[in-house]
């Protein structure tokens, strides 16, 4: 069967995803005497939406095709619906146009007999036995004639590079003749990764289950930080402004209250009362830019106002309107408070408590049995099948069972668990695994280790064309994040949403 020629666009398709929209509009009378900003550019090369340009006509595919899955393009959502396609078809420009750029750059020139194969194997210039026709050639314009070798010889200019860097439909052996390859000594290593298939039991501490005698114990022995300091706050943008306001309310020209409602900018506070609701010392410490000024507010005896005092986002007066409220550890609401902080500040105290725990499982653990243990300890427990040392679950080594786990699929990215799980032997028990994404402080143990049945000498050439695959995407992300690219879309969308309104 011949092969009949094969576009760019559908290549360039392999490059660069689409992105899934739930709904995109049409775009009514886009380009219609309007001048906008470019969207951008590639190398200096401008991205412009005009009638006819590449820009224009992605576009244009791109509303089409929505067109045709009936979506309804009067929405509220319009303006991001146009974002999200202006967006891709910039990609699907930039993507031809880098190819452009690297095949000129080696002086490459696409040979007329190549252009003249590719425009005779268009298939509007042949008849319907797929043979290219002198008859229905003849009977095209000339125009369009020039606009189909013009259109081929640029389809190959790209075309040239793509096959450089990712390979082309021609092989020798089961390798492409261009592009990517993958050495045997890459292929081994690979392929030894996926020689053992390793079993495990894991039992999980669930930090947010920290216990109120815990947060209690912490927060009478840190009592300072939950003591509340009632206060009024005005802020004011400049330092200036702050202290004509406090000049103001000092020589009784107003009263501290009415300058919360003329002049107070609202930043901390009730919008009302100025009354300020964070008001523990820990909490003060995040409103307060000069640490040596905290002690100015907790000093504050009642109805005293305090010196103009510098806070992250303005400058700022307080008022005392109480005596400070000691904190009440036998109220729930001070005990989420102290939970809070711990969450907030210092982490690091639950994740030893339950790290502690994890221990003294795991030595119960490797003197009884994991079982045993898990019931002791009353910690719920996973199995997890075989599968191979596979960081970050590529494509290379396999799928991990983790994935699909509401807790284990947090350990799919985390090194410090693979560090751990692969080094046990069989039988043996780890020392505790801290899953942060979950919460979780973990103990495994290596139920089984076992070889696998599908690691043999015919999976090195799929792990050369998964290794190629790869490289692929990420030669993909390097020509999207090239510092050829300027992106203008910010500037361009204004412009476009307005005139569309």
């Amino acid at each position: 069967m011949k092969k009949s020629f094969y576009s760019i666009g559908s290549i360039i398709i392999l490059l660069f995803a689409a992105l899934i929209f739930v709904l995109i509009p049409a775009v009514s009378g886009a380009g219609d005497a309007v001048r906008y900003p470019d969207y951008g550019s590639y190398n200096g090369r401008p991205v412009r939406f005009e009638e006819n340009s590449d820009f224009y006509n992605a576009v244009s595919e791109l509303i089409s095709y929505y067109e045709q899955q009936g979506v309804d393009f009067n929405s509220e959502y319009a303006s991001s619906f146009y974002t999200q396609i202006f967006s891709q078809a910039f990609q699907n420009v930039v993507g031809p146009y880098a190819l452009e750029y690297f095949t000129h750059s080696t002086g490459y020139i696409v040979p007329d007999n190549a252009i003249d194969r590719g425009v005779r194997n268009l298939q509007k210039f042949q008849d319907e036995t797929g043979t290219f026709s002198p008859a229905i050639y003849k009977a095209f314009p000339d125009s369009e004639k020039r606009k189909a070798f013009a259109d081929v010889e640029k389809q190959l200019t790209q075309l040239r590079s793509y096959q450089d860097i990712f390979g082309s439909l021609e092989k020798i052996g089961n390798e492409s003749l261009y592009g990517l390859k993958s050495s045997t000594a890459e292929a081994d290593f690979i392929k030894k990764m996926g020689e053992k298939l390793y079993s495990f039991e894991v039992a999980a501490f669930d930090m947010k289950n920290y216990p109120d005698s815990e947060k209690i114990a912490f927060g009478t022995s840190h009592k300072d930080l939950f003591v509340q300091y009632n206060l009024k706050v005005i802020s004011c943008d400049t330092e200036s402004k702050a202290k004509e306001v406090l000049k103001r309310i000092n020589n009784s020209e107003i009263t501290f209250e009415d300058a919360i409602t003329e002049y107070s900018t609202k930043h901390y506070g009730d919008a009302e009362t100025g009354v300020l609701s964070a008001n523990c010392k820990y909490q003060l410490s995040n409103a307060v830019v000069n640490e040596s000024d905290i002690e100015k507010l907790t000093s504050l005896a009642k109805d005293s106002v305090s010196p103009v005092i510098e806070t992250s986002s303005s400058y700022s007066i307080f008022k005392a309107t109480d005596n400070p409220t000691e904190p009440d550890f036998t109220n729930e609401t001070t005990i989420r408070q102290v939970y809070s902080y711990l969450l907030t500040r210092e982490k690091s105290v639950i994740e030893d408590y339950y790290t502690s725990l994890a221990k003294d499982f795991s030595i119960k653990a490797s003197t009884t049995s994991f079982a045993e243990a898990a019931s002791q300890f009353d910690v719920a427990t996973t199995s997890v099948a075989p599968f191979a040392l596979n960081y970050n679950n590529t494509v290379l080594v396999g799928k991990s069972p983790m994935e699909n786990d509401a807790i284990l699929k947090y350990a799919v990215s985390n090194e410090n668990f693979y560090k751990t799980a692969f080094k046990l032997k069989k039988g043996e028990t780890s020392s505790p695994v801290i899953l942060n994404g979950a919460n979780q402080v973990l103990v495994i143990t290596c139920s089984d280790i076992t070889d696998n049945p599908d690691s043999n000498e015919m999976t090195k050439d799929l792990i050369k064309s998964e290794i190629a695959s790869a490289s692929q995407s990420s030669i993909n992300y390097s020509i999207l994040t090239s510092d050829k690219i300027k992106d203008n879309s910010i500037e361009f969308m204004n412009a476009f949403n307005g005139n569309q309104r």
